[in-house]
């Protein structure tokens, strides 16, 4: 994007050779970046992020208002930091050697010894000599974790320089054959690496007692039992319950929460049937929990296992407790002791609002989107048209749980809570030619935050790949209301607008699609040197596509 602007008159000789000096190293960051977003991979860098020469607030004012400032002032080059290395990642068990009928773990270790997060899949299909019990992944940075058919899957992240442990409890197959030797075999994979880890285990005979105790069986009849399953929600948001049935039965009953723990709960009672359809209107309550137990006449059977669907969300801002709050912020207060960064309902919208100069904001009701392919559509118009004053949707985020932000006002600004990765449609005003007013699109894969309070422009950077210019909108009100669609598909992000009202266009696609396992979502906004960005954001609505 070329922008031009008259230049100031009477600027003495000094202050040009300041200028000169200033762009040059500028132009070695900008070149740094580049360097980051090339078709090969970038070369690993021994230096310390810390020492990475990015420009100070002075060096920032003295550059052109063009997008390189606004990248220079809130991003890292991609290749500051050493790739991500899982090479170290191991599988242990906790005995080498276990008789048939033993009890026994695998631990699957992955090791991150890089310097950036990356997500990773891990699958590990059990030997047929062993029988699953139980596993465990590590609770924060799972997007999910399950077994299915002998196969155990974990999909997460793995955060730099750390470690995550999927621990799996098996037993020895009573007919294992004494001397032989079980293998087990995990495969890690991640969009820039894959590997296999293994593990032997040595069977061995184990002498018994010639008696035998048999357990003594009292048959109490009650109703039995069910094992309930759930469907995927379709692109009308509806999804099928099914579960086994129970001899005797006279009807089941369902109970539906949106809480894991079953305090307020809807119930449906059904005659002898397995399946029951459910059918939602989108709403800010997406997470529904079922569980289910039979019934013989006024006799009732216990519950069944939970389960849980991710239906469409939606919410036109009309209800201000629908949980919309600043989950990320680079500045808390001014010297004035004023608070820079707002997100708020007002008159059944959305507003986000940055006061300070080369901040920016991520507000989300930290509710998840459903499973892939969804699409999210929103509405939004900039109110403060100020230059490189942006907005946009971020999808792809992670949270672990904890409370984000923290309660400590003082120190949320560097936390990690929650979205420490994600996708952002970042859209940019561009007022420079008033005959051609303009919003382009700095679509960033962020896969990383750095904290660096001392550099020029925002103390917390993103690190991605982000583009070193913007695509301008096509079919677009730049000063009025526009359309949004984002879909997230398997092999693709397909980015559309138009003004409200009219086809959507399609603007960009992007294929890289490495953390749409993570679930949240939410609205960007951010500044240059010039303050106070402000958007409204009329609805948004994640609906699950058809395949």
């Amino acid at each position: 994007m070329n922008i031009n602007r008259k230049p100031r008159q009477g600027m003495s000789g000094g202050r040009v050779v300041v200028i000169a000096l200033t762009l040059l190293s500028i132009l070695i960051f900008a070149q740094l970046i580049s360097a980051a977003q090339g078709n090969e991979p970038p070369a690993p860098t021994a230096e310390a992020p810390s020492d990475v020469n990015a420009p100070s607030d002075a060096e920032l004012l003295a550059m052109p208002p063009t997008i390189d400032r606004y990248l220079a002032a809130h991003t890292l080059p991609n290749g500051t930091f050493t790739a991500a290395d899982l090479s170290d990642s191991t599988k242990t068990v906790s005995d080498s050697t276990v008789s048939p009928g033993g009890v026994f773990e695998y631990t699957i270790t992955v090791v991150n010894n890089g310097g950036v997060a990356i997500p990773v899949e891990v699958t590990d299909v059990l030997p047929e000599e062993v029988v699953y019990i139980s596993h465990q992944c590590p609770p924060l940075i799972t997007n999910s974790c399950g077994f299915s058919t002998g196969t155990v899957t974990w999909e997460g992240t793995s955060t730099a320089g750390e470690s995550a442990a999927i621990t799996i409890t098996v037993m020895l197959k009573t007919d294992a054959v004494p001397g032989s030797i079980v293998t087990n075999t995990a495969q890690i994979d991640s969009p820039e690496q894959e590997l296999e880890v293994s593990v032997d285990v040595t069977v061995f005979e184990l002498v018994t007692s010639p008696f035998q105790f048999l357990p003594l069986l009292i048959n109490v009849p009650q109703p039995a039992p069910v094992t309930l399953a759930a469907g995927l929600p379709n692109g009308g948001n509806s999804w099928d319950l099914s579960w086994t049935t129970s001899e005797n039965a006279t009807g089941y009953e369902i109970e539906e929460s949106n809480d894991p723990g079953f305090v307020t709960v809807t119930s449906t009672v059904l005659g002898k049937v397995s399946t029951h359809k459910i059918t939602k209107s989108p709403s800010p309550d997406n997470v529904f929990y079922y569980r289910a137990r039979t019934l013989i006449g006024n006799l009732v059977g216990p519950w069944s296992n939970v389960v849980s669907v991710v239906g469409g969300y939606r919410d036109d801002f009309d209800d201000p407790s629908t949980g919309w709050a600043l989950r990320r912020r680079t500045s808390y207060k001014t010297n004035n002791d004023v608070i820079v960064a707002h997100g708020f309902y007002e008159n059944g919208r959305y507003v986000t609002m940055v006061k300070s100069r080369w901040d920016w904001l991520i507000a989300s009701p930290l509710q998840p989107a459903p499973r892939v392919p969804y699409a999210i559509d929103f509405e939004a118009r900039i109110i403060s048209q100020g230059y490189v004053h942006s907005a946009g949707v971020v999808f792809g985020g992670d949270w672990g749980g904890a409370a984000c932000p923290p309660t400590d006002n003082e120190a949320w600004v560097n936390h990690a809570n929650c979205f420490n990765h994600f996708y952002n449609t970042n859209s940019i005003y561009n007022d420079t030619d008033s005959s051609n007013v303009r919003i382009g699109l700095l679509f960033e894969r962020v896969d990383q935050l750095e904290w660096r309070p001392n550099d020029g422009g925002s103390p917390l950077k993103r690190v991605g790949d982000i583009p070193l210019s913007v695509k301008d909108y096509k079919n677009i009100d730049a000063k009025g209301w526009n359309h949004y669609r984002i879909e997230v598909r398997e092999g693709s992000i397909l980015v559309y607008a138009a003004k409200v009202g009219e086809p959507l266009k399609l603007q960009y696609e992007y294929t890289d699609t490495r953390w749409i396992g993570s679930p949240y979502f939410g609205f960007f906004t951010s500044t240059d040197i010039i303050e106070n960005s402000t958007w409204r954001f009329e609805y948004i609505e994640v609906m699950p596509l058809d395949q």
